[in-house]
């Protein structure tokens, strides 16, 4: 028994030391993260992560996938680290959550037809309309946990706006940054608007360790990381570089 004991501790140790790069795969969701022609990934989220693995001296490996494909190299382990995450039950049950988190509140814009006539002045006047969502996203927890809302699920951001760009969907649910950052990106500002209501919320957003990464035993060194990152104003520096990011 003993010898069993001792041989785990050492995988694990083995496992640890071994370790030379953080993997971390995540959606096309920029400004925070954008997949390049190469697959690997870029953005406020990435080169936040750049200054903490040289932190941990570690190299960082990135890839883009799909949103729920990234969740799904989580649960397997097949990526370290993933960001722009929520806490959920469901999430916790096959990530560590780092603390602390490293953006604390969100603003949620809802779009529409830029010559559309219909109003969403409040959280009411969603009750009859036909809304894009992507899968998997978690938006505010009222929206979220809603089921009388009409919601059709997409795949990302680029399908959300074909679906309100034909007509069918009333409108659709984006981070105000995320959905401004595209809509400028794109020069389609001709085409759409926001909604007057805005869902404005205090948030915490996250890094995220797949609980079965080796990463896992160095939790608390990362979040020590993470937090002389935000003592020292590296990270708000980062993320007021885009203006965007002032309303977010």
């Amino acid at each position: 028994m003993i010898l069993r004991i001792l041989s785990v501790w050492c995988f694990v140790c083995w496992s640890v030391s071994a370790q030379q790069a953080i993997t971390t795969a995540n959606a096309h969701w920029p400004p925070w993260r954008t997949i390049e022609s190469d697959g690997s990934l870029s953005g406020i989220e990435i080169d936040i992560l750049r200054g903490l693995s040289a932190r941990l001296e570690l190299d960082l490996v990135t890839k883009g996938c799909g949103w729920k494909r990234c969740l799904k190299h989580m649960m397997m382990g097949e990526s370290d680290l993933m960001s722009g995450l929520y806490k959920t039950a469901e999430r916790e049950q096959y990530m560590a959550f780092v603390e602390p988190p490293y953006r604390s509140h969100q603003n949620t814009c809802f779009y529409l037809l830029h010559d559309s006539q219909l109003k969403i002045n409040s959280y009411q006047d969603l009750k009859s309309l036909r809304i894009a969502v992507q899968s998997k996203v978690a938006y505010f927890e009222r929206f979220d946990k809603d089921e009388q809302l009409f919601k059709h699920e997409v795949i990302d951001d680029i399908a959300a706006f074909r679906l309100l760009k034909g007509e069918r969907v009333d409108t659709l649910i984006m981070s105000c940054a995320e959905g401004d950052y595209f809509i400028k990106e794109q020069s389609i500002s001709a085409w759409f608007k926001h909604a007057n209501y805005v869902e404005q919320e205090h948030r915490p957003v996250y890094f995220a360790i797949s609980k079965h990464s080796p990463l896992v035993q160095r939790k608390q060194e990362l979040s020590k990381a993470l937090q002389d990152m935000l003592d020292s104003g590296e990270v708000q520096s980062l993320l007021e570089q885009n203006k965007l990011l002032k309303r977010d």
